[in-house]
Formats: structure tokens, C-alpha cells, sequence
């Protein structure tokens, strides 16, 4: 399955590109009722890579999975 290219024209990439700049924590809600929080460092068409406190490293998240995104503080 190939994937469609990052639309940066789409108001939700948009938005999760000023989450990016500000360095703003987030809370990721996912399909297996799983929550992540952290802030995102980058984002392509199919992961959004987190930064947590917890974890040394960044944590790929697909965005298939992802059902809620909230800004926290």
C-alpha cells in the first residue's frame, strides 16, 4: 500500500506544525485506548515521532491509530 504524500495545504498539519515549532505538550489518545504524552517532534504521512519524558528515544506513533490529539497546559 503506498502512501499519500503530506498535505501541508490541510488545516490539521497545519496545526500540528505550530504544535511542532512551539515545542506545545501533547496527549495522544489511541485506538487501544492507550495515552501517550509528549511533545511531537516531527511528523510524515504515516508517524508522528513523540518525545516523552519517560523514554530516552522517540516514539513512532502511526497515525492510523490516533483518535484523539490535545494540547496540554
Amino acid at each position: 500500500m503506498e502512501t499519500s504524500p503530506l498535505n501541508p495545504s490541510l488545516p490539521g498539519v497545519r496545526l500540528l506544525q505550530h504544535w511542532i515549532r512551539e515545542k506545545r505538550p501533547l496527549s495522544l489518545d489511541l485506538i487501544d485506548q492507550v495515552r501517550l504524552e509528549g511533545r511531537l517532534v516531527w511528523q510524515d504521512s504515516e508517524f508522528l515521532a513523540l518525545d516523552s519524558e519517560t523514554h530516552a528515544e522517540l516514539t513512532l506513533v502511526n497515525r492510523n491509530h490516533v483518535i484523539i490529539i490535545r494540547p496540554l497546559g
